[in-house]
């Protein structure tokens, strides 16, 4: 706005040149302005990486891993007669990429406050909206001879909207993803695919490992030992495993999983995979926590779906149980 009956008017934009020009407010109520766009002459720049050169021999890091891979089974609590201990295992589901026009649908208008609850994915960074929460607490007990294994449960409880996860379908690939995995194996089983464990037996010949750094894990200076596959379209994981500086009987401590996003995993967008280990005094290696994420869709353009399992592990004992029946257990 002026009161002047003549001005000068300068336009600048970032892009263009700027234009001045001479308006007279009294006469006219609007003008047309054309502005020309600023000419950059710029020399081609070309950035290409640098080729890796990996190699296995004289690699610290193969030799490295490769200590690791003989001492796996040191430790293990399965070495025990018997080894039983606590299981508590929490369920999350939720809708991955949730957005206003999920506040739209029939399911949610009856529950219109959970929308102040979107969180966001560990994952991918997307927003998320939890619908169903389920936990379980259970007794495991293994025995060596004759090998068996029972867990029995001893509490259940579930929160939430259960409609959207009771399909068959979302059941099965979750029963499938969830199952427990042990790094400790060859292969490990997902989703009918045999997956190499970075600390398989011919885990040098299928991974590419880097020694990075060192790091704190839990207040414990550890190495962190990275890895990928030779294979970005093999079924292998990427990830990191941390052992302590200096330790001489190489122990894990946490191991870090993901998979790599050019194998093609039936529905699965992402998924990561998170485990701590403890030694006891006798040098027994231990599990204390297991952590799971998943981003999967069951059909393409349908609602992106979010489930994380979360296992913590406790009341370790390797003695029998005071009821041996407990193997009987169908």
């Amino acid at each position: 706005k002026t009161n002047r009956s003549e001005a000068i008017l300068v336009i600048s934009v970032i892009g263009y040149n700027e234009n001045s020009r001479r308006i007279y407010p009294a006469r006219n109520l609007s003008y047309k302005v054309a502005l020309a766009p600023t000419a950059y002459d710029l020399s081609e720049v070309v950035v290409k990486p640098k080729r890796e050169r990996y190699r296995k021999k004289d690699n610290p890091a193969v030799e490295f891993v490769k200590k690791l891979i003989e001492r796996r089974h040191v430790g293990d609590p399965k070495n025990h007669d018997f080894y039983n201990y606590e299981k508590y295992e929490k369920m999350t589901f939720a809708l991955n990429e949730f957005s206003e026009e999920q506040k739209k649908k029939w399911l949610f208008k009856k529950f219109q406050f959970i929308f102040d609850y979107v969180d966001t994915s560990e994952v991918s960074g997307k927003p998320i909206l939890t619908v169903s929460i389920k936990e379980k607490i259970a007794e495991n007990y293994y025995r060596r001879s004759p090998e068996t294994e029972k867990s029995v449960v001893t509490g259940i409880k579930r929160a939430g909207i259960d409609e959207i996860f009771s399909q068959e379908s979302v059941q099965m690939l979750c029963e499938d993803l969830f199952r427990e995995i042990d790094i400790f194996r060859n292969d490990i089983t997902l989703l009918n695919n045999r997956f190499v464990s970075p600390l398989s037996n011919i885990g040098t010949s299928f991974y590419k490992y880097y020694l990075l750094d060192t790091i704190l894990v839990d207040g414990v200076k550890c190495v962190d030992l990275g890895f990928v596959p030779f294979n970005s379209e093999s079924f292998g994981f990427t990830g990191h495993i941390y052992v302590p500086e200096g330790d001489s009987t190489y122990f894990i401590k946490k191991v870090k999983l993901n998979v790599p996003r050019d194998i093609n995993l039936n529905y699965v967008e992402n998924m990561y995979l998170e485990q701590d280990y403890e030694r006891l005094e006798d040098g027994t290696r231990i599990k204390t926590k297991d952590d799971a994420i998943i981003e999967f869709r069951i059909m393409p353009a349908t609602q992106g779906l979010y489930a994380r399992r979360m296992t913590t592990y406790d009341k370790f004992t390797f003695t029998p149980p005071d009821d041996l029946s407990v193997y009987d257990f169908e």
